[in-house]
């Protein structure tokens, strides 16, 4: 047998190296192959689902999409777009309108990996838009039981301050995913790097928010998708995380369509969360023990 050149030797001497990598690595990387078929039960789920939104007959659409999210959403101060009611109220429009929008803007601008926190600044005025929302609810809370507000609260205030809110959350949720559930998680990349990323997400909200209440009737139905699937999409990637931790998951995608097979599996507990809880609802209110 002849002795190994030296591109034999380089060569082994690699092998052993990403052998060793992949044995220290916290997980190990989900094959793309065996995922397929879920994803095309996945989409197949996802449509069935919206033509039922879409389609079921004898109730106008927004009511379908009121009484689905009716058990997780206060709707009170409701507001009205061209003639047509919101599913979500005033302040949860604001927050849910914004979470989507931001998370959308967050992989346009390619940060599907970005695992840093924004630079100080940034984090400390996402936190001050929680506590504005804070005080801002409180105030509210006050008038509803019958007691002197800071200021007098209206719709547009609630909505306002509710969009800030989405922002933080939609940061936060998305580090929480990514930081759990991937393997390739950049931590030197900042999720907003700087204050004109963050101006352009709050100049899309102002925006949202213009629409609504500058009552451009023909925006209702993209506005009101965007807080309903803002809504329904937060519980939704809750319910994803903690099934795909339960599935192994943990530290393991590259891509998001590794997670056909959780995210298929997800659909399940948050259905019955909605519907349970929209029941409830609907049974106290009958019952008149919830207004």
């Amino acid at each position: 047998m002849s002795d190994p050149t030296p591109d034999d030797v380089l060569r082994l001497a690699q092998q052993r190296m990403a052998e060793r990598r992949m044995a220290e690595a916290p997980g190990q990387i989900i094959a793309d192959g065996p995922e397929r078929p879920w994803r095309w039960l996945f989409a197949g789920l996802f449509a069935v689902l919206l033509a039922a939104l879409l389609f079921w007959p004898g109730q106008p659409l927004e009511w379908k999409m009121y009484a689905v999210v009716h058990g997780v959403c206060a709707q009170q101060h409701n507001i009205f777009l061209g003639g047509l009611q919101f599913p979500l109220c005033a302040r949860n429009s604001g927050i849910y309108l914004s979470f989507l929008l931001t998370t959308l803007s967050i992989y346009v601008m390619g940060r599907s990996r970005a695992g840093g926190l924004p630079p100080w600044p940034i984090s400390i005025t996402l936190l001050a838009f929680v506590g504005i929302m804070a005080v801002d609810g409180f105030n509210s809370l006050f008038v509803d039981l019958g007691r002197q507000p800071l200021y007098q609260p209206d719709n547009f205030l609630r909505t306002l301050t509710g969009m800030g809110m989405g922002v933080a959350i939609a940061v936060l949720l998305h580090l929480v995913l990514v930081k759990t559930l991937r393997k390739d998680v950049d931590d030197q990349q900042p999720i907003l790097r700087n204050w004109g990323e963050l101006l352009g997400i709050l100049a899309i909200d102002l925006l949202a928010l213009a629409a609504i209440y500058g009552n451009l009737g023909l925006l209702f139905w993209p506005l009101a998708f965007l807080a309903f699937f803002g809504i329904t999409g937060v519980l939704y990637l809750v319910s994803l995380l903690l099934t795909a931790l339960v599935m192994g998951f943990e530290g393991r995608v590259t891509s998001i369509r590794q997670l056909a097979r959780p995210a298929t599996v997800a659909l399940v507990p948050t259905l019955i969360i909605l519907g349970a809880m929209s029941w409830l609802r609907f049974w106290l209110e009958g019952q008149g023990l919830m207004l």
